[in-house]
């Protein structure tokens, strides 16, 4: 039984039900109510059925579904919609028939029954910091406030955990040091001790800063072109992980801003499937995640128009971007980051990894061809071997083929190789004479 059932409006009153839609099953269901828990009741969409009805301007819907966006924060995979009792099944229907195969007259009867999420400081935003508990009084001294980040929108971006898009100019006296006028990112991140302490992100004036190691991960010649002209990487990079050890996938950014690399981890995130309303493609999708720049077409814009952009996976943004004027004329220009391809086979049937050559680009990953591959630095020891069947002073004498990223012998195959030199040389050393028997 639920306990948060609501009476029933007064006889002659315009009565609403509340519907949800499930977007990974893609069905939509009514609302019955919440239970103690706080957990959503539902129930099938027919007409007659026992779900909650309530006065379509009264504040108990409004407060219901304030308090819906509360318990579910994350409601990415949710939408709630509303619609007059009498016309429940119908509008049911029409919901789960436009989310299957969306249509723009369905797409715009969709949107009169939707819910929108009330602009709340509790609900909305879905902070990683509470505002409340930052030193903004320290932040002041160096000239930063909160109205200073509402002003130019990063006060949610920040309380999110990303850093700001704006630079600020800070200066003054701080933890007994004097900050001399300059221009700074900002962000928080929260110390051991639970405390929320700001981070001030400076402009690096390192010019030698992409010709180091990054985490263990050394930038090629074009990997520096893309970070300086482009802002990413243009692919996945291996790098060894701060808290394991272990090497990790991650895309690479620089801030176009402060100059700083930042890294995301490649495993985790996840490509969205459509973008402004057009839906990514499988090819598109396997691109994004190999980290390039993919040219997406009519986009529909908040101002209503529709226009072509270049997007990219940004370690910055945390996600996908719109790649700025002076980035896609780089990519105009051929900067165009090489597609990245693993799990290519060579001659002896084992996997490598390498970028395609300028012919090939743009096919899908299943449709590239070996010999459209040039084998990444970490596999073509092992493709000199396997296919070209070249060897040196380490591999020369090895029978087996190279496993992926082998540039020498293991040590069971370094120990056959030596009991089959060893043989060999037994076998070619001449017997020894006996003599001529009488």
């Amino acid at each position: 039984m639920s306990e948060n059932r609501m009476t029933p409006p007064a006889e002659g009153q315009e009565k609403d039900v509340l519907l949800v839609l499930d977007k990974q099953q893609g069905k939509v269901s009514a609302v019955k109510g919440f239970d103690k828990e706080g957990n959503l009741q539902t129930v099938p969409p027919i007409q007659g059925g026992e779900f909650m009805q309530v006065d379509r301007n009264g504040d108990i819907i409004s407060n219901l579904v304030a308090n819906f966006y509360r318990k579910f924060q994350d409601t990415e995979g949710l939408a709630l919609f509303r619609c007059k009792a009498s016309e429940v099944e119908q509008n049911a229907k029409a919901i789960e028939d436009n989310h299957r195969n969306p249509t723009p007259e369905g797409d715009k009867q969709v949107e009169t029954l939707r819910v929108p999420k009330p602009d709340n400081p509790e609900s909305k935003q879905g902070y990683r910091f509470d505002p409340a508990k930052i030193d903004w009084e320290s932040l002041k001294k160096v000239g930063i406030t909160a109205d200073t980040l509402k002003n130019t929108k990063d006060f949610d971006r920040v309380m999110r955990g990303y850093k700001s898009r704006n630079t600020y100019t800070v200066s003054g006296t701080i933890g007994g040091f004097y900050l001399k006028p300059t221009d700074v990112k900002l962000s928080f991140y929260q110390a051991k001790d639970g405390t929320i302490v700001p981070k001030l992100h400076g402009v690096q004036q390192d010019e030698k800063l992409l010709q180091r190691p990054y985490n263990g991960h050394e930038f090629t010649k074009q990997e520096q072109g893309n970070l300086q002209a482009i802002g990413n990487l243009g692919n996945i990079a291996q790098i060894k992980d701060p808290k394991s050890g272990g090497k990790i996938p991650v895309f690479i950014s620089r801030d176009r801003h402060t100059h700083e690399l930042e890294y995301m981890r490649a495993d985790k995130w996840k490509c969205p499937d459509s973008v402004c309303g057009v839906k990514v493609s499988p090819e598109q999708k396997a691109a994004f995640e190999a980290g390039q720049a993919v040219r997406m077409e009519n986009l529909q814009f908040k101002d209503g128009t529709r226009r072509s952009a270049y997007l990219q996976v940004s370690a910055v943004e945390r996600g996908l971007e719109f790649l700025p004027r002076s980035a896609v004329q780089a990519l105009q220009q051929g900067q165009l980051p090489t597609q990245q391809v693993a799990g290519v086979k060579d001659e002896k049937g084992v996997e490598f990894n390498g970028h395609v050559q300028p012919g090939a680009q743009g096919k899908s990953p299943d449709k590239v061809q070996p010999k459209d591959v040039t084998p990444a630095a970490e596999s073509r020891t092992q493709v000199a071997v396997n296919t070209e069947g070249k060897t040196n002073e380490a591999t020369k004498q090895t029978q087996e083929p190279l496993k992926q990223g082998q540039d020498k012998p293991t040590a069971k195959q370094k120990e056959k190789q030596e009991k089959t030199q060893d043989k060999a040389l037994k076998a070619d050393k001449p017997k020894k004479s006996r003599g001529l028997k009488r």
